[in-house]
């Protein structure tokens, strides 16, 4: 049976701003991801009734000016990517990112009813906060097909074991913090995403064996579900100098290729918020 008419309040925690030709184009992250959640969201609407529509509010806070939501009556919020380094978090001017690593960990460890989601800096932020590392890593950029296991298979709905996003990173997490399970992995990285489950779905290392998408507490990805092929070329463009032409062109050869942002993380993101 559908809830009538769900409505869900979702903080977006804002870690940076996008390079100029995509701010221009495609706007600043709050339009970015709302066009995510929007467009995730329609396919779900349409096989609702009229009077069971799903709708939400996306409230953005500029985490690098130390603003954040003064209040926990939220059902998620979502750690956005940033050009930083998250494992800086003790050197001189990044205080901001070790105050959005004590907050993440308040969060999830205070306030379980709220949904956590990170990508990419987002992700390290999420492992930082919770036991885990992040390192230096081989650079990967552009639409990569990424290898699901077992449980990422279910957690992301997708048979096939192949998950196809946009990267655009250098470090990575290369372990799981406790309690968290691997979903997601790359040929350059062991971990490019992971979910923790609510405590009561909880049974010590093992992850459960059937679960809804609402016990998910935590999901985070390495991976960009909200780029497209346009921000992508645009990104890649923007950064030639800082990753060398190889590294673009291969990017660029690729930016076209099969992106499951919306339809696959997007889905998953509404199903764990209850939203299906």
């Amino acid at each position: 049976m559908c809830e009538p008419s769900p409505r869900r309040r979702i903080a977006l925690l804002i870690c940076d701003v996008p390079v100029d030709a995509i701010r221009e184009k495609h706007g600043d992250y709050t339009r970015i991801f709302r066009t995510l959640l929007e467009e995730s969201l329609q396919p779900i609407n349409h096989t609702r009734s009229a009077d069971s529509q799903a709708t939400f509010t996306l409230e953005p806070f500029d985490v690098y000016a130390q603003i954040y939501p003064k209040g926990d009556d939220y059902d998620a919020m979502i750690i956005t990517e940033a050009a930083a380094t998250a494992y800086e978090y003790d050197q001189p001017g990044k205080e901001w990112i070790k105050k959005l690593i004590e907050y993440v960990r308040y969060v999830a460890t205070e306030k379980p009813r709220i949904k956590i989601f990170g990508v990419c800096f987002g992700h390290q932020v999420i492992a930082l906060a919770m036991g885990g590392t992040c390192v230096r890593n081989t650079r990967e950029v552009s639409a990569t097909k990424l290898r699901l296991n077992v449980l990422g298979k279910k957690v992301y709905g997708v048979e096939s074991g192949v998950l196809n996003l946009h990267l655009m990173n250098r470090d990575h997490v290369p372990t799981a913090p406790p309690s968290f399970h691997i979903i997601v992995s790359s040929n350059h990285s062991p971990n490019h995403g992971m979910v923790r489950f609510s405590q009561s779905e909880s049974s010590g290392d093992a992850p459960p064996l059937n679960f809804r998408p609402t016990d998910i507490h935590i999901l985070s990805s390495q991976g960009h579900p909200e780029f497209t092929e346009s921000m992508m070329r645009m990104l890649l463009s923007a950064r030639r100098e800082l990753l060398g032409t190889e590294v673009v062109d291969d990017g660029q050869s690729r930016a076209g290729n099969q992106n499951d942002g919306i339809a696959v993380v997007g889905k998953a993101i509404w199903g764990i918020m209850g939203v299906e």
